[in-house]
Parts: structure tokens; C-alpha cells; sequence
């Protein structure tokens, strides 16, 4: 396969991942179901969510904690699993949240592991995991490795 003939699908889970960031910073839970199969996994330190349903629940539940939020996509890769049907993926993206959560100046910075399959809409989250890499909330700071069960 060419460079070029896996650009599209690539660029579309690009957008994918800015669209569900977007999401998050403006907390509009009622347009995440877009962006996920109806039997998305979620799993975040503590929290493993089951269902698109359910997962937007999570997530707006989460975000009523933050009164302010920006979530950054920084660097990320793709890479399409060959020979499938429907078309699948998977990713990783480094990113940065900050703002203030429950009163308090809080930084973020982790690492998503994501699960894509193309539908009739194009590429959906089939499951999203989230590494907590640094924490900082007021003067505590959290600091952790990369993952050792990650490629």
C-alpha cells in the first residue's frame, strides 16, 4: 500500500480525535454519541464504561466537575489494521488538559489508546484508554510512567 492510499482514512480519525477534544471543551455530551459505536469501551484509571449510552453519561458527569476545561491534542499516530472488514484502527495521542476542576487550577497530561472501526458514517471510537501520565491539582503533582502493557 502506498503512502498515499492510507492518507484519507488516517486524516478522518485525525478529525475524529480533534472532534471528540472539541466535544470535551465545550462540553457537549448531547454530540459525543456521534463519535462512538453502541458498544464503545471507555476505560480511565478507576473507570472501565461499557456502552455509548453509558459512556456519555460518564463523561458528562466528569466534565460538571470542571468549570473551565481545555483538552490538546498534541502528537498522535494511526495505523490502519490491514485486510479487515469493516476497515479498523488503532491510535495514540498525547494530550494536555487544563483548567479548574472542583475549585482547584488542576494540569493534566496523558495518553490515549484508541480502537477505531470505519461504519456507514465513517470512523468511530470502538474503545478509548486513558494513561495518566503527569497530574498537577494546586501544589499536588502526580507523575507516571509510560504504560509497560502498551506498544
Amino acid at each position: 500500500m502506498s503512502q498515499n492510499a492510507d492518507f484519507s482514512p488516517k486524516f478522518e480519525i485525525h478529525e475524529l480525535v480533534a472532534r471528540f477534544a472539541d466535544l470535551v471543551n465545550r462540553k457537549a455530551m448531547n454530540e459525543m454519541h456521534h463519535l462512538l459505536t453502541p458498544n464503545a469501551v471507555l476505560d480511565i484509571p478507576g473507570h472501565h464504561v461499557a456502552g455509548r449510552a453509558n459512556i456519555v453519561t460518564f463523561l458528562a458527569d466528569i466534565l460538571n466537575k470542571w468549570s473551565t476545561i481545555i483538552q490538546a491534542v498534541h502528537s498522535g499516530t494511526v495505523e490502519l489494521v490491514p485486510n479487515t472488514h469493516p476497515q479498523r484502527a488503532t491510535g495514540r495521542w498525547y494530550l494536555s488538559e487544563f483548567g479548574v476542576l472542583e475549585g482547584v487550577d488542576t494540569n493534566v497530561g496523558g495518553v490515549y489508546s484508541d480502537e477505531y472501526v470505519r461504519t456507514a458514517s465513517g470512523f468511530r471510537f470502538t474503545r478509548r484508554r486513558f494513561d495518566l501520565l503527569y497530574m498537577r491539582s494546586g501544589t499536588s503533582v502526580t507523575a507516571q510512567p509510560f504504560p509497560s502493557d502498551l506498544p
